[in-house]
């Protein structure tokens, strides 16, 4: 195997990385500001059904998210064929999207659904109108990825979160009055950034080709969104599933703002969960299950480790911590700061093992595993005769936990096939 240093790519590689990594830490950073100053202009009780229809948006840009590998893979097949992208990745996003908007129109019907909206007809129009807008921004992403247009998709990532922002800045200048309804516009607002490609995306895609049987795109989608929904459930989401399960109640105003900002930092791991793909992969191709094992290993390791010094962390300066970002009406206490924290740490190893088993080429014990952590979550906020806010830290806490469990499990699974040389992705 050729070092780092023999291999003349190496250098555009790292790069390429710095320019990713730097891309995904500005659109973390600027999302983080976005949310402390929406924190920070709506009242507390408007800022959690905000929270809750943020976890609900981005829940279904999750879903939709998940089908961006798969254009990108297409568009990048076709790159190297000297060929434009196949239509069949519009049609692929195009039925995510429409399985979207209808569980969305189902779920905006419903009486806890229209709780979560405040009956608002802009908050709920806004949120489907969120769908369309993330399936042409993710469509534009994969294309721009897969055509290797690095500058043009970075632009994409941090434009999206930089005109959010630049939004709800010209709605404060101009004095006007806090509402749900002006939160959700300015959200939903980033992601028409998709503009700015539209004409890149128009050239690169064969829209007169053939179109793919609709019938094998239905499969691809269901067993990519599948579990990315799933996971999408436990991470942005969560805020939307505690609020239906839980109802419509001002004391989770501070746990979702906690579990909100320490989630922020799970962002950084994407360039890291970049890497873990091609590394993996290339490890179960030459067979070499020690390395698996290892890693595995490492990963167990240093999530315990980070769980014990980031709850030492949250419990000694997290509520004053929260407080002076978002304000004294959120400061948490000592046990949920640090409980959150530690949870957070567990999900990053999680995520880490869910890249590993997507390298190993197992979508659907992927998704047991992210079903296992939601229900196990649901079943606790449902059953425990608790007070809501502990009731939604017991269930963001279970959820972590055996979403560890559960990929370390399947995953040490998959070692033992690769060790034995049957790992599928080697043939």
């Amino acid at each position: 195997m050729t070092s780092a240093t023999d291999d003349p790519a190496a250098p555009d590689r790292g790069r390429h990385l710095g320019l990713l990594s730097v891309s995904f830490f500005a659109a973390s950073g600027l999302g983080l500001l976005f949310i402390v100053a929406v924190a920070r202009w709506l009242p507390l009780a408007e800022n959690a059904h905000f929270q809750a229809v943020w976890g609900l948006i981005f829940a279904l840009a999750s879903v939709l998210g998940s089908i961006e590998q798969e254009v990108t893979r297409r568009a990048t097949v076709a790159a190297l064929d000297g060929r434009r992208t196949p239509v069949g990745v519009a049609q692929a996003i195009a039925l995510a999207a429409g399985v979207c908007l209808v569980v969305l129109a189902v779920l905006l019907a419903t009486s806890k659904g229209q709780a979560m909206v405040q009956g608002s007809w802009m908050v709920a129009a806004l949120t489907l109108l969120s769908v369309l807008n993330f399936a042409a921004l993710i469509l534009a992403r994969g294309v721009l990825l897969g055509a290797h247009a690095l500058r043009a998709y970075s632009a994409v990532l941090v434009g999206e979160a930089l005109l959010r922002l630049l939004v709800l800045a010209m709605l404060v200048l101009f004095d006007v009055e806090a509402a749900l309804e002006w939160a959700v516009l300015a959200t939903v607002t980033g992601s028409l950034i998709w503009l700015g490609a539209l004409r890149r995306m128009a050239r690169s895609i064969h829209w007169s080709g053939g179109r793919d049987p609709w019938r094998g795109i239905g499969g691809t989608v269901a067993a990519l969104a599948i579990a990315n929904g799933l996971s999408a459930l436990v991470l942005t989401g969560f805020p939307a599933v505690a609020a239906l399960l839980l109802g419509d109640t001002p004391d989770l105003a501070v746990l979702f703002a906690v579990i909100t900002l320490a989630r922020t930092p799970l962002a950084l791991l994407a360039p890291v969960q970049a890497l873990t793909v091609p590394t993996v992969v290339r490890w179960a191709r030459e067979g070499d299950a020690r390395s698996l094992s290892g890693a595995l290993r490492w990963i167990a390791a240093g999530s315990a480790a980070a769980a014990l010094v980031g709850a030492a962390i949250g419990y000694a300066v997290g509520p004053a911590a929260v407080a002076l970002v978002l304000g004294a009406d959120y400061r948490p206490e000592p046990i949920m700061a640090a409980s959150v924290v530690a949870a957070t740490c567990v999900m990053a190893a999680a995520l880490l093992q869910a890249a590993a088993l997507v390298a190993l080429e197992r979508p659907w014990q992927l998704t047991t595993c992210w079903a296992a952590a939601i229900a196990a979550a649901a079943a606790l906020m449902l059953a425990a005769p608790w007070d809501p806010e502990q009731r939604g830290l017991g269930g963001f806490t279970v959820a972590s936990v055996v979403a560890f469990v559960a990929t370390a499990f399947a995953v040490r699974q998959s070692v033992a096939f690769v060790g034995n040389g049957h790992d599928r992705s080697a043939h």
